[in-house]
């Protein structure tokens, strides 16, 4: 088995990414800046997330409320599918993530608003 990493989600104001697909799980390292966000949306699939340097949390939305997970280095932290869910960086920080499928993700505006506010995302 071998595997490429291309890049992927990369944008100037959020962080670099690279990604790849293995066994048809969608996997990618990303770097995310502080001051930006990645996500604001829902996947079909769950998502594991390591945080390999710098610091994070990951917001999600539950019952409709939104709960703050503040993540730990080397850490697994699962978003199960159909979960609105952000990342929000504390400072800079790097990622290892990756779904049991094929990259998929549906927009959710408005509900993360008090996060993306002031920030910079994947669609600004």
């Amino acid at each position: 088995m071998g595997f490429k990493l291309d890049e992927w989600g990369s944008f100037s104001k959020v962080g670099t990414g690279y990604a790849t697909d293995v066994d048809g799980k969608w996997c990618s390292f990303l770097e995310t800046k502080k001051g930006a966000y990645r996500g604001n949306h829902i996947h079909p699939y769950d998502q594991y997330t390591v945080l390999l340097g710098g610091s994070a949390m990951v917001v999600k939305e539950i019952d409709g409320k939104l709960v703050e997970y503040p993540m730990t280095e080397n850490e697994v932290h699962v978003t199960p599918k159909g979960l609105a869910h952000i990342l929000v960086p504390l400072e800079d920080a790097v990622l290892y993530e990756w779904w049991q499928g094929p990259f998929e993700a549906e927009p959710c505006p408005g509900v993360f608003d008090e996060y993306t506010e002031n920030r910079d995302g994947p669609s600004d």
